[in-house]
This record gives C-alpha cells, structure tokens and sequence, in this order.
C-alpha cells in the first residue's frame, strides 16, 4: 500500500521585518484620527449640533490613493489635498455631493430634518465660496487629529470643487482610507485618506521610542551620591625589609617632581589631571584636563 499522505500544513509566513505588525498600528492609529476628527468635526459643523447628530467613522481600509476620488466621483465633490512640509507624507479630504448639499443647507439654515437636494454637475460660486470656508474648517480638524495621534505636521496645500469627468490630483501611492459618515443620511460622506508609509513610519517610530522604567527621581536622587576623590601625588617601590625598617621621620623619596601634574582617580580609575595649589590655606588640586589612557 502507498503511504498516507500527510495532511496539507497551513503554513504563515513570519513577519521577521514586523512590517504586519506596523501595519496594524497604522490602521489603529487611523481609526483613532478618525474618531477625534468626527467629534472635532460636529463642533465644526454647527447644524449637526443643533439636529443632535454625529459623523460615524466606519471601518479602515487599504485603497489606492486615485481610488478615493474616482470612488467619489460620480458627481460634483470637493477635494482637500494636505501635504507635510518635508515631504515625509500626504493626506486627502474628500466629501461627495451629498455630504456638500448637506453641509451647505446646514449652514444657510435648513430645517431640522430637511434631507439634502442633489446638487448638479456644477456648483454657483457663492456655494463653492461656501463649501470650501467649511471644508477648509474640516481639514484644520483632520490636520489636527493627524498632529496629536502621529506627530505628523500637515499644512493644505489645494482645495478645489471638481466636476465628474474631471482628472483628480490623487496620489499614486497606498493610504488608508476611513469614511465618515452623516447620521441619518448614509450616502452623505466625507473621506479620509492618509499615507499608508507615514502612519506606518510613524507607528513604528513609537514602537522603538524606550520606555522609561523606574521612577523619574531616581535619576535626580543618583547625582547627590557622594563620590570620593583621590589626589595621587606619587607611588614608590620599597623592599619588605625597608617597609618594616621605617621610623618616625624617616623620607620616602617619590619619582614626581614638585611641579609634575599630579592624577585624579575616581573609584580606583584615572579620570582627571591636576596640578597642587593652595587654597584658602588649604594644599588643594587645580583640574586642567582629562585623563588619555
């Protein structure tokens, strides 16, 4: 009879690199710029005070940076594009036409309850004059969320209502994505959209940040220990017989001269080098340099 196969082992690559590891802390720390945004953003937005409602992050996920804009834009949207000032990452905010037509009702007053009007293909200039003061307030609140979650300093670099069939200005490159969206109306949405490198460069730059262990005054407290000094002026070599032949007044001649530096040690080891002087009366030793081995 043939040998029983053994059972196919399902087996999973090790993350030696800990880039999943990375990964997942950039996802979270989406998720968490997320969250503060859409409560930074109610504020931002004072109709959504007023009807009690909220913006509702929703899930993170991995997109292309074009995808956002082109998944969008199926009509008139508006489009943020942040940039940090050393280049080191991007960000994109993006609300669609629902979430325009909501923003602008709720600022000129609508009813409580009233739903949002499609807007068109176009918009006039006073509601894109509008549209993008708000928009610009909702992405000092995304900048911000950024800064205190990652550290990441963004700045707006473009602002602009685009049009279906008009080319976006997204970047080519991977971000992670979360939609915020109206409560109450689910197809008003503003995108968030992030780098997915900085987030993960910087989720990995606090993962190699060391802890501090022990108590901070630990530290403190160490550099009032008191450290003993010697003053080593010289050393000589005797015999047995003449050590145990030594008498009061006897002279013990040394190989350093009256003038020669003289060694510092701390805990038996050189550290300093210094020179006799008197001070106040007192024979002293003046520091002129460190000890070279």
């Amino acid at each position: 009879m043939d040998p029983k196969r053994e059972p196919a082992v399902s087996v999973r690559r090790a993350d030696l690199t800990g880039r999943e590891r990375h990964l997942r802390g950039a996802m979270q720390a989406m998720s968490r710029i997320a969250n503060r945004f859409a409560r930074a953003g109610r504020q931002t937005l004072p109709f959504m005070v007023r009807r009690r409602a909220r913006l509702l992050p929703q899930g993170v996920s991995i997109v292309d940076g074009l995808a956002t804009a082109q998944d969008l834009g199926k009509a008139v949207r508006l489009e943020i594009a942040l940039e940090a000032a050393d280049g080191s990452g991007w960000a994109e905010l993006v609300i669609n036409a629902e979430g325009l037509a909501l923003i602008l009702e709720g600022s000129l007053g609508a009813a409580d309850g009233a739903g949002s009007k499609a807007l068109g293909n176009e918009i006039t200039p006073a509601a894109r004059a509008l549209a993008t003061r708000m928009a610009r307030s909702l992405a000092n609140d995304f900048l911000a969320a950024v800064k205190d979650e990652v550290g990441v300093a963004l700045n707006v670099i473009a602002v602009r209502a685009v049009s279906p069939g008009e080319p976006t200005e997204g970047q080519n490159s991977d971000g992670l994505r979360v939609d915020c969206l109206f409560e109450g109306l689910a197809t008003a949405c503003i995108a968030l959209v992030m780098s997915a490198e900085a987030l993960e460069t910087a989720a990995r730059d606090k993962d190699e940040v060391p802890q501090q262990q022990g108590d901070p005054h630990v530290a403190e407290n160490v550099c009032e220990v008191p450290v003993e000094l010697v003053a080593e002026l010289g050393t000589a070599s005797v015999g047995l017989r003449r050590l145990l032949s030594l008498r009061v007044g006897d002279v013990l001649r040394l190989p350093t001269a009256v003038d020669d530096a003289v060694c510092i040690r701390i805990a038996g080891m050189r550290k300093f080098k210094a020179v006799p002087v008197t001070s106040r009366g007192q024979l002293a030793v003046e520091i002129r340099g460190r000890h070279e081995d």
